[in-house]
């Protein structure tokens, strides 16, 4: 049986929850869910290039995800298409340092995380409390183990996807905002932690992969499209948080140039002149943040752009994707 083990430390505030709100531990099915999201991401490109239309690659793209990832899926003879190929398990839970202090209004990390701090007010029955959240600096180990006669390739898959999330994810509430960021700090004993410029060489092999993908994915996922760029670095996890949340505010908040339906590119729902607030129609940001902590002991505040077809509804997305996404992909800074 192959097994994998592989150590992450919790970088930035992880806003995890049970029914009450309570963060109490890190369960496998959400970890699990948060690796599905960039085994997707990664995979795109390659399921594209093997079928021959969109419709196909995302039929094949779903089932390798059910094989690899199972599924509560009944197939035609009844049977369940079952859990996958590998289990997982988290073997060393982190202990569970609470903290509800941040982040605060009028900061950078506040403009990114809006839905973490208390709102409302309880006269108008719509008072939400400050969010819980795992404090960062603690580490937890996940264990895989692998279905006898998984073959290599699989094994290999589920691999590059553990790496992925520890370059680019998070887990938790607001994991796109860079809160819950997560770094690989061990994969099967060997140490991954990277230097800056280790950082943008790792990222910069996983984006190179996705360059023969042309067109826009169809969902969040690595094409010629993505971008990469790091806003910030600090000898602090949450000032990195901040200060790549400030630059932010500065490009599309109240202060920059950018009003009404020039800002529906960066996610939606959005409050709109004259149309208020559309809550039917979500979309995600193209824009994920992520704060990794380095070898030396500082952090750097990242940006991932990941491009897609925006939505279904044609009011919200023009043929023109490229023009439509201009001041999204223009908050990258330029990497050498």
């Amino acid at each position: 049986m192959t097994v994998i083990t592989a150590t992450y430390r919790v970088v930035t505030p992880m806003f995890i929850g049970d029914a009450d709100q309570k963060a109490t531990s890190l369960r496998p099915p959400s970890i699990k869910g948060a690796l599905r999201f960039w085994w997707r991401a990664l995979n795109w490109g390659n399921c594209r290039k093997k079928a021959g239309s969109v419709s196909e690659a995302l039929n094949h793209l779903h089932q390798e995800e059910q094989r690899l990832f199972g599924t509560a899926a009944v197939i035609e003879d009844k049977k369940s298409l079952g859990q996958g190929v590998f289990l997982l398990r988290v073997s060393n839970q982190p202990k569970i340092i609470i903290d509800n202090s941040w982040p605060t209004n009028n900061t950078g990390s506040g403009y990114l995380g809006f839905g973490i701090m208390e709102s409302g007010q309880s006269s108008k029955k719509n008072y939400q409390p400050h969010r819980e959240g795992i404090r960062e600096g603690v580490d937890f180990e996940l264990e895989l183990y692998f279905k006898p006669g998984t073959n290599q390739t699989d094994v290999d898959a589920i691999t590059e996807t553990l790496k992925i999330w520890g370059l680019f994810g998070g887990l938790g509430s607001r994991a796109r905002r860079g809160f819950g960021s997560v770094t690989l700090l061990k994969l099967n004993g060997q140490d991954t932690r990277l230097d800056q410029n280790a950082y943008r060489a790792a990222v910069k092999s996983v984006l190179a992969n996705a360059v023969d993908t042309n067109s826009f994915p169809p969902y969040t996922a690595l094409s010629r499209h993505s971008r990469f760029g790091i806003l910030s670095t600090s000898q602090d996890a949450r000032l990195a948080h901040n200060q790549a949340g400030l630059l932010y505010k500065a490009h599309r908040g109240q202060t920059s140039a950018l009003r009404g339906t020039a800002k529906i590119p960066f996610g939606l729902p959005l409050r709109l002149p004259l149309q208020g607030v559309d809550l039917e129609s979500r979309r995600a940001s193209p824009l994920i943040f992520h704060i990794h902590a380095l070898r030396d002991g500082s952090f750097a505040g990242a940006v991932l752009y990941l491009p897609a077809e925006f939505h279904h509804e044609s009011r919200y997305q023009t043929a023109d994707l490229e023009n439509f996404y201009r001041e999204v992909k223009r908050f990258i800074p330029m990497e050498s």
